[in-house]
């Protein structure tokens, strides 16, 4: 059996105590990263691809004819699908407050009692965030959903 000796055990709980002061390091800095959506890596995609193609310029496209068409072919399945993708996002990201994600997603059911928000809360906290959208797509089609 091999012992570490004492000036080995020192040197392992520095090195120990320097790698968690570095993860802390980086969790701050991380932190403070300013994390852009897609939403709007998607619109600075589509000015460099306006401003740097002069054939779709001749055409007259530009960022501001573009954000009108995408609006206007928004339809309202996409914006439901859009929050719920947002919410298993969020989840994902953060998965330590899962359940106010799902609380406040139900709280835009005003249809629903909060007796009733409770119960499906209970039912749905446990489950992988894949999965929640099969739970939650129902509730949307059956009650109204406040945007």
């Amino acid at each position: 059996m091999y012992y570490m000796k004492p000036e080995e055990i020192d040197k392992t709980l520095l090195l120990i105590n320097d790698l968690d002061e570095k993860r802390k390091q980086i969790h701050s800095l991380l932190s403070k990263m300013a994390v852009s959506s897609r939403l709007d890596l998607l619109e600075e995609i589509t000015k460099d691809v306006l401003d740097k193609n002069v054939a779709l310029q001749e055409m007259g496209y530009t960022q501001e004819k573009v954000k009108a068409s995408e609006s206007d072919g928004e339809s309202e399945s996409q914006t439901i699908m859009n929050t719920i993708d947002n919410l298993i996002s969020n989840i994902k990201t953060n998965p330590s407050i899962k359940i106010i994600y799902i609380k406040l997603f139900l709280d835009r059911f005003h249809e629903i009692s909060d007796q009733d928000k409770n119960a499906i809360l209970q039912d749905v906290k446990d489950l992988d965030p894949d999965k929640l959208k099969e739970k939650l797509l129902p509730l949307i089609s059956i009650f109204e959903l406040d945007k």
